[in-house]
């Protein structure tokens, strides 16, 4: 059997692990657009940094990921469609790739707004490592000193830290009313702004870019107007990030058959390739997952999700199914945390329909539970430090003693990252279950990570009857 895989992402590499626990021999072949071996998409604020290892950056081994499973591995080979019914993907070359099964996870692109002078020089979005290495070039160039960050998402607020602790004034310029909106409603929105400001990020919410102006091909200044006004003022600056999110890479199965998630009623698309709980496409032997995807979610909805941990996930379920078993996926997670060091959010499940919300604080740290119908529907949370203390992980610490074993290590981190993100997403929305007196006095005393006890688990993806599952563990 000969599997193509278009992308290179966490799906494509979670897809090969679980493909080869299963089938050691079949001609696996990996196409990227990209010239890097699989990397950590989320890490793009340490590599602008220069604070991460190639180890944790290229998290599954380099080059070595391909030699270890047997992977054709093909860069800098961009792939522009699909004929399924030929079964062949086509490259921007003009080459024709037959498969067998063909797995899409070829991610998201950054969406660009349609506003003048998007293409000046230092005008850039911040998705991928061509780009984090791109503005780590232009700052050790020593030519920036003010920055302009076009959307308050995720990767905007994490880059507008960094920039700010690189010493460049940095502007946020955000449409809606406030911070991180698909993460955050307006009330966490805030708190979670106050201490970037105290850093002296600047925000200007329910404001827009009109236009991008520059001299000599290079960006001088960003038009910007209060939203519902038409009223514009100039913002100097020497760089520009975009980051007003992303758009699934749908456009490599326009003219097939294969169905793209839509709005029915309005007939327009809402996500990415729609797939079912196996990964698959309308097409059995096409699979999709990842960014480019939307798949079935913890309550059977379609949803697009695009994040780090479904995709992984989803990626495994592909490369079981690929190689032959029938593996469902559970449902797609969505919970997330930004890293920020100053102040953490993140948040989980869903928010708009809850039919009521309250908070829990303890020390520094606030989180929100969203409930609907008795049960737990979502959850967001900010932690503040409202003062200075030992950070465990310091070396000189552990030099000087001041914590004498592991269980002293735990209980002084508590801190609120993606890790406890997902045990209280497991544990409040996945398990569905009532929120009781006593998980309050966890969330109170910022245990979470003990609501992730193996026990009260359920697994990522299940097997349908009668097949046998001997080699996926091993």
């Amino acid at each position: 059997m000969k599997v193509v895989i278009v992308g290179n992402g966490p799906a494509a590499a979670s897809a090969v692990e679980a493909f080869r626990k299963v089938d050691r021999d079949s001609e696996i072949i990996i196409l990227s657009d990209e010239e890097f071996p699989t990397y950590a998409p989320n890490c793009m604020e340490n590599v602008i940094r220069d604070d991460i290892s190639k180890e944790a950056l290229f998290y599954k081994g380099g080059e070595k990921f391909y030699e270890k499973y047997r992977v054709d591995f093909r860069p800098k080979t961009e792939v522009v469609g699909i004929d399924n019914k030929r079964k062949v993907v086509i490259t921007k070359k003009g080459e024709e790739i037959s498969y067998d099964k063909c797995l899409l996870a070829a991610g998201a692109y950054s969406f660009i707004p349609p506003i003048d002078g998007v293409d000046l020089e230092r005008v850039t979005t911040a998705k991928n490592l061509y780009d984090a290495y791109k503005i780590r070039s232009w700052i050790l160039s020593g030519k920036i000193t003010k920055a302009v960050i076009i959307g308050a998402g995720p990767i905007g607020i994490e880059d507008a830290e960094t920039l700010r602790h690189m010493g460049i004034d940095v502007t946020v310029i955000e449409v809606f009313d406030r911070i991180l909106p698909r993460m955050l409603d307006r009330q966490m929105g805030k708190l979670y702004q106050k201490p970037l400001e105290e850093e002296g990020i600047e925000f200007l919410l329910e404001h827009q870019v009109v236009a991008i102006h520059g001299k000599n091909g290079e960006v001088e200044a960003v038009e910007v107007k209060k939203r519902g006004t038409d009223k514009t003022f100039f913002i100097k600056t020497d760089m520009v990030i975009i980051s007003t999110g992303v758009r699934p890479r749908t456009y490599l199965v326009e003219g097939t058959d294969i169905e793209i998630h839509m709005d029915k009623k309005l007939n327009k698309p809402i996500g990415g390739i729609l797939v079912n709980e196996y990964q698959q496409t309308s097409d059995p032997d096409v699979y999709a997952a990842g960014d480019i995807a939307s798949g079935v979610d913890m309550w059977g909805n379609h949803r697009w999700i695009a994040l780090f941990p479904p995709a992984q996930q989803a990626g495994y379920v592909a490369g079981f199914n690929m190689a032959g078993l029938k593996v469902r996926n559970n449902g797609l997670v969505d919970y997330n945390a930004v890293k920020t060091r100053s102040v953490t959010a993140g948040s989980g499940g869903l928010f708009e329909d809850a039919d009521e919300s309250f908070f829990l604080e303890y020390k520094e740290y606030l989180v929100k539970v969203f409930l609907k119908d008795g049960k737990v529907r979502g959850y967001q949370f900010v932690g503040v430090p409202k003062y200075p203390k030992l950070n465990p992980r310091n070396p000189l610490i552990r030099v000087l003693n001041k914590i004498n074993t592991w269980e002293e290590k735990v209980l002084l981190d508590k801190g609120l990252g993606l890790e406890a993100s997902g045990a209280l997403f497991h544990f409040f929305v996945k398990l569905n279950r009532e929120f009781k007196e006593v998980h309050r006095r966890l969330v109170e005393e910022m245990f979470v990570r003990a609501m992730a006890n193996p026990s009260r688990e359920i697994p990522l993806f299940t097997v349908q009857e009668g097949e046998v599952l001997k080699t996926v563990g091993k």
